[in-house]
């Protein structure tokens, strides 16, 4: 399996396009210089978590010839989570306060 199959196939059940999946590719070609290469999982994990906040649909939901879709955002909040603990980062979704010294 290619990186392409790999995070097209990954990606699919949150419905980003392959225009937005080509974009991927392009930010993160240091780590993946060829998406026609066999898929090494932990790097393909990485530029998902890397691209993420390209990744968030920007609509909850939409409606078109009478069908209707709707996006669970917090499932996709969740899946980027594991993918973060998996992967030992910290999710940029997340507000931490790291040092209180200065809050003032």
């Amino acid at each position: 399996m290619t990186y392409k199959e790999y995070i097209t196939t990954a990606l699919s059940r949150i419905y980003v396009d392959d225009t937005t999946i080509g974009l991927l590719f392009v930010n993160q070609q240091l780590i993946i210089p060829d998406p026609e290469m066999e898929v090494d999982v932990m790097v393909a994990k990485k530029a998902i978590c890397n691209e993420f906040a390209l990744l968030i649909p920007m609509w909850t939901h939409i409606s078109e010839g009478g069908s209707t879709l709707i996006m669970n955002l917090e499932y996709i909040k969740m899946w980027y989570r594991q993918l973060c603990a998996e992967l030992g980062i910290d999710p940029v979704t997340e507000t931490r306060i790291k040092d209180i010294s200065n809050a003032w």
